[in-house]
C-alpha cells in the first residue's frame, strides 16, 4: 500500500509541474483525467491479482482534485472537413480507413464498431424502415435495438461507401485474415494523421460531430458548446437521445460530447 500511495503523491505532483528525478531526468506535467486514468489502472491490475479490492487507491483523495468530463471547447469534426479527410485516405490507398471515419461521424460508431458492423444487415434495415441498429463490435457487447439511429442522406451515403470497399465475401469492414489490432494499425494509424492534417483532433471528435448534430436537431438551436441553453425539457432529452444513440447507459455522459450547463 505504501507504494502504491507514494505513486499517487508522484502523480499528484506532476499536475503542477514536471517531476524531476535524482539522476535529472524529467516527466512533464499530466492533465488530472490521465491522473485519474493512470489511477484507475493500477487499481484494475490489484483487483486482477488479488480477486479484491482491499489494496485500492482512491483517485480523487490521491490527486486532491476530482476529474471533469464536461467538454469546454468546440467541436472540431465538420462534415465538410471529415469528407476531405476521407477523400484524402481514398486518394492514398486507404478506402477501408475512409468508410471507418465516414461511419464515425455519419453514425456516431465507435472505430471497433465501424470496423466490425454488419454492413448488410444495416442495409437492409435501412431499405426495410429507413433507420438501423448500431449492434456489432459495441462497448462491453451490448445489443440493443434502442440505437436505432435514423439514416439521412450522409448516412446512406457513408454506409453505401463502406459496403462498396469491404473486402469481398465479408459482411463488415475485415477480411478473412484480418483482426481488429491488425487493422487499427495498420489503416487507423494513418487515418488518424489524415484526420489532424484536416483539422480534426481524433476519431472520437467525430463522434463529437454526430451528438452535436443530434443534439441541435432535437432542440432546434445550438449546442451548450455554441451558444446559451434554451428550453431544459427539451435540453434533458436531447442528452437522453446523444447518450442512448453513442452507446452509453447514463444521460450525463452526453456533456463529455456536447458541453454542460
Amino acid at each position: 500500500m505504501e507504494l502504491i500511495t507514494a505513486y499517487g503523491h508522484y502523480l499528484r505532483h506532476r499536475l503542477n509541474e514536471p517531476y524531476e528525478w535524482p539522476d535529472g531526468e524529467h516527466d512533464k506535467t499530466i492533465s488530472v483525467s490521465y491522473g485519474h486514468n493512470l489511477i484507475s489502472t493500477v487499481n484494475t491490475c490489484l483487483y486482477a491479482m488479488r480477486r479484491d479490492e482491499k489494496v485500492h487507491l482512491p483517485a480523487r483523495k490521491a490527486l486532491g482534485v476530482a476529474r471533469s468530463n464536461v467538454r469546454k471547447t468546440q467541436i472540431q469534426a465538420d462534415i465538410a472537413d471529415t469528407k476531405t479527410a476521407a477523400d484524402r485516405m481514398v486518394a492514398s490507398g486507404n478506402e477501408r480507413g475512409a468508410a471507418v471515419i465516414l461511419l464515425s461521424r455519419a453514425w456516431g460508431m465507435r472505430s471497433t464498431e465501424a470496423t466490425l458492423q454488419d454492413l448488410d444487415r444495416m442495409m437492409r434495415e435501412v431499405s426495410a424502415t429507413g433507420s438501423a441498429a448500431i449492434l456489432e463490435g459495441t462497448k462491453g457487447g451490448r445489443k440493443c435495438r434502442s440505437r436505432t439511429i435514423s439514416a439521412g442522406k450522409f448516412q446512406r451515403k457513408a454506409l453505401e461507401f463502406a459496403i462498396s470497399v469491404r473486402p469481398e465475401g465479408s459482411k463488415c469492414l475485415l477480411s478473412e485474415t484480418d483482426n481488429v489490432i491488425s487493422f487499427y494499425r495498420r489503416e487507423l494509424g494513418r487515418c488518424r494523421r489524415i484526420l489532424k492534417k484536416c483539422g480534426i483532433p481524433s476519431i472520437r471528435e467525430l463522434r463529437c460531430g454526430f451528438a452535436q448534430d443530434i443534439y441541435e436537431e432535437i432542440v432546434r438551436g445550438p449546442s451548450p458548446l455554441r451558444g446559451p441553453i434554451g428550453d431544459r425539457v427539451l435540453d434533458r432529452i436531447a442528452r437522453e437521445t446523444v447518450a442512448r444513440l453513442l452507446g452509453h447507459g447514463r444521460p450525463q455522459v452526453a456533456s463529455s460530447y456536447i458541453g454542460g450547463y
